[in-house]
């Protein structure tokens, strides 16, 4: 059973139990004395005996006699150390310690003793001389006895001794090794005859060394490491409150905070605040019981935004917070934010800027336009289509809203009416009333019936006099109907044009005859058609002329039916006559529909399309049947619309009304010397990556269908303005491939690409402007346009 220790202090008493105990003035002793050194003597047992260890330059007193090592204690014995008195009462395991004043303390039964009374008879006289039978010199040899027995003790204890090395890192102030028999101390060696010892370490700043030694054996080594105390850090942020402080992920609280103690040596310390950015840092404690300060700042999650709007004074808002107005300064939190600019009379506008936290900005100031003018346009008929600045906006009746104080340019149109412009400038904010009168445009048809007297109908209604005559139509699609008893009434549907005459002859058969109704047309007149007879076509180009391409083998094909080629490319405002929703676009602000501008962006399959609807237009057979989702040719050839075969474009470009094949579709060499036509010129230097140094045709895209002049051939546009597409399917015609003397070719039976013929307002290069180029499409382009062509029998 282990000893109970009592220790008594004045009326106090408390008890301490585990041997061994420190006794001294310090927070770690056991035994508490009320002054000297915090660490004094050990309290310890061996064998179930209790010794004191005094520690290494304390002065401990023991029955009055200075302690130099460990000493036996017994009942009844008294320590002094300083002016502290410690009297020890044993009893079995009980241990009673009674701590006093050694100036105030009772005398130690080893103090001098009063006088004592001797009794009144005498005691017998010693004599002086020499005893009988006694030998001089006697009490020599007892002191010399102790002597010998204390000579061999130690002999005997340095032959047994175990020898004992102890390295303690960093180097004690105090090395202590306490048991019993005591050990014997010589630097960092102990000698000792024991089985077990406690060895303790001390230095100022560290964790005192308590680490018990079991079943020494000679020439043990021990190393031990002393444990730093821990550090108290005092912690200063900015901000100074609500930072939340985690160290090592535990949270130690949010500021501000006590001084706080941390274990010696590296740790992760972090620091977050609302408003701020995280902050993480690693921070060594030195400990050794010292206190640190630790200053942290953290970095606000915002930065400082300076606003300017032209002009100055709009609001700014995010969201539904209106944040001020400019000139404003404000911090606002890192991301995104979008800020909305208002003044009255200016359009709002808005602003999206990406924040990042500490960095200041100042972005380009807010450009507000004037608030839009509000037009509410109306056409007198309704349905025209407006267009503003080039671009189709809609059809009337139709609100617009157009910038402020800027002058714009309307135009309106709408098919068989003259289209009207207007260009005027409304100011920011306004709201008028526009209403445009379109007045009609008219063509004029002579219309021959069989018989003479049959009735005519236009559009349903029944016109006044005999059918055959004069008419003056709008310049819409009408439907005709002639009727006269006993005949089978003839409807036709009619498209008069501006500027050109048609003649139809409409014969009617008797209710019971066989046979069609016949329209005549005469294709030269109502469509500017140029006719050519056969002709043997003379293709491709020599090996030597410069730019020549390998799809550019010549070969020779036979025309054997006289043909017809349209003078000029087909318009935005002819072909939207077939799809009135069809639109050119435009490219680089400027635009591409305008009705007197080639149709571009339309496919071969919408371009074979348009040649059936104009056949019909003009009672043609058609020429293209419809077979899955694409048109093909009818075979025989029939004498309705299609697109040019490339021999026929081949000869009118290039021999029709010359007398050697032409190489460019200007006289003479590269580059053009006078405007000969629309190519990639100075004018469309912002908008194409090659032009034609030092020309300028003035047109930077597409150009109006005759506004450069014919070719010999009578035909306009035959080299530039736009590309066009061909009835053939496309075949490089290599060496092993090409056919000469092939009749009336339309190139092979099918294929992927289509044939494209002839320059274009993108082109400025000698191989794409030579007039034997051969180009290949699937898709429609803005510079790919076409012509209609056809069989005259």
């Amino acid at each position: 059973m282990s000893k109970i220790v009592e220790i008594i202090t004045g009326q106090d008493r408390y008890r301490r139990s585990g041997l061994p105990l420190l006794i001294g003035s310090g927070e770690q002793a056991a035994i508490r004395l009320p002054d000297g050194p915090p660490a004094c003597a050990w309290l310890a047992e061996s064998d179930g005996f209790l010794y004191l260890q005094p520690e290494q330059g304390v002065q401990l007193f023991h029955n009055r006699r200075l302690a130099t090592g460990s000493v036996w204690l017994k009942s009844g014995d008294q320590t002094r150390i300083g002016d502290t008195l410690l009297t020890w009462t044993i009893e079995g395991d009980l241990v009673e310690v009674r701590i006093s004043d050694a100036d105030s303390a009772e005398p130690h039964i080893d103090a001098p003793r009063p006088p004592v009374t001797p009794p009144a008879a005498p005691l017998p006289r010693v004599e002086s001389t020499p005893v009988a039978g006694k030998k001089p010199g006697r009490f020599s040899l007892y002191l010399l006895v102790p002597l010998l027995v204390l000579l061999c003790t130690a002999a005997f204890f340095l032959l047994s001794a175990k020898r004992i090395v102890v390295t303690v890192e960093p180097q004690p102030d105090k090395l202590q090794m306490q048991g019993f028999p005591p050990a014997i101390h010589l630097g960092d060696t102990f000698l000792v005859s024991g089985r077990t010892y406690t060895l303790t370490a001390t230095r100022p700043g560290y964790q005192p060394l308590h680490v018990t030694l079991d079943n020494l054996q000679r020439d043990n080594r021990f190393s031990f490491q002393l444990a730093k105390l821990p550090g108290t850090i005092r912690l200063r942020t900015e901000p100074e409150q609500g930072v939340l402080i985690r160290v090592d992920d535990q949270e130690i609280g949010r500021t501000p905070l006590a001084p706080f103690p941390l274990p010696a040596g590296g740790h992760t310390l972090a620091a977050s605040a609302p408003g701020y950015l995280p902050l993480q840092e690693k921070i060594t404690v030195q400990g050794m019981g010292r206190e640190e300060t630790l200053s942290l700042r953290l970095q606000p999650n915002s930065a400082r935004v300076t606003l300017h709007s032209d002009p100055s004074g709009a609001r700014v808002a995010e969201d539904d917070q209106v944040l001020g107005t400019t000139p404003l300064t404000i911090r606002l939190a890192a991301g995104t934010h979008r800020l909305r600019f208002s003044l009255p009379a200016y359009t709002d506008a808005s602003l999206q800027l990406e924040v990042a936290a500490g960095r200041d900005m100042e972005p380009d100031p807010v450009q507000l336009a004037p608030a839009p003018a509000l037009i509410h346009l109306k056409s007198d008929p309704a349905g025209a289509s407006v267009v503003v600045n080039g671009e189709l906006r809609g059809a009337t009746p139709l609100d617009l809203r157009l910038a402020g104080g800027t002058t714009h340019h309307l135009l309106v149109r709408k098919e068989g009416y003259q289209a009207r412009q207007l260009e005027k400038s409304w100011p920011p904010g306004t709201e008028e009333a526009v209403r445009i009168r379109l007045a009609p445009l008219y063509g004029t048809l002579f219309l021959s019936t069989d018989p003479v007297g049959a009735t005519l109908y236009v559009d349903g209604k029944k016109q006044a006099g005999p059918a055959t005559g004069r008419l003056r139509l709008t310049t819409t699609s009408h439907v005709l109907e002639v009727r006269a008893p006993g005949y089978e009434p003839v409807r036709r549907q009619v498209r008069p044009e501006t500027g050109s005459v048609q003649k139809i002859v409409i014969r009617l058969h008797k209710k019971g005859e066989t046979g069609q109704a016949v329209t005549a047309h005469q294709a030269g007149v109502s469509k500017g058609m140029v006719s050519f007879a056969p002709v043997l076509v003379r293709m491709g180009a020599s090996r030597r002329e410069p730019g020549r391409r390998a799809n550019e083998q010549e070969r020779t094909v036979r025309i054997t039916r006289p043909f017809a080629l349209a003078a000029r490319l087909v318009s935005n405002g002819e072909f939207r006559r077939f799809q009135p929703e069809h639109r050119s676009g435009s490219v680089g602000g400027h635009s591409l529909d305008l009705d007197n501008q080639p149709v571009v962006k339309v496919s071969w399959q919408q371009a074979a399309a348009y040649c059936n609807w104009l056949s019909r237009q003009e009672g043609l057979p058609p020429f293209y049947r419809r077979e899955g989702d694409r048109l093909v040719a009818i075979h025989p050839f029939t004498t309705g619309y299609r697109l040019p075969s490339e021999a026929e474009w081949s000869y009118a470009a290039r021999k029709a009304g010359r007398h050697e094949r032409a190489k460019y579709p200007w006289p003479g060499k590269f580059p053009p010397r006078t405007k000969a036509g629309n190519f990639g010129d100075e004018s469309a230097r912002a908008l194409l990556p090659v032009v034609i140094r030092g020309y300028n045709d003035g047109q930077p895209v597409t150009s109006p269908v005759t506004a450069f002049a014919k070719n010999p051939a009578g035909l306009y546009d035959m080299g530039g303005n736009v590309s066009q597409w061909c009835q053939d399917w496309y075949t490089p015609y290599t060496a092993m491939t090409r056919q000469d003397q092939a009749s009336d070719s339309m190139g092979p039976a099918s294929g992927t690409h289509h044939v494209v013929r002839g320059a274009s307002w993108r082109d400025a290069t000698m191989t794409s402007l030579r007039l034997s180029y051969r180009g290949y499409s699937k898709k429609p382009a803005d510079d790919i346009g076409f012509r209609v062509a056809r069989y005259l029998k």
